[in-house]
């Protein structure tokens, strides 16, 4: 597991009260983790602080699990 992904786990626990023993990579956010739209804006915005990065709008399209949100960050994280 990557540093991201544990720090992604971590924020959906804390702020959705899930067993961090549920959350993966493939876990879909809507189907399997039971989060609606408010539940993913409060979470893009706790990941925008956590890690000073902004969301675009297209990519909301592309983020349907644990993993794609992770993938977004590893990909745009500095160097």
């Amino acid at each position: 597991m990557s540093a991201v992904f544990e720090k992604v786990q971590e924020i959906i626990v804390e702020q959705f009260e899930k067993n961090p023993d549920e959350i993966s990579a493939d876990k879909r956010l809507v189907e399997d983790l039971e989060l609606d739209s408010l539940d993913m804006f409060d979470l893009i915005c706790a990941l925008e602080k956590e890690y000073n990065f902004h969301f675009e709008r297209e990519m909301g399209s592309s983020i349907e699990t644990v993993g794609d949100i992770v993938a977004q960050l590893e990909a745009h994280k500095p160097n």
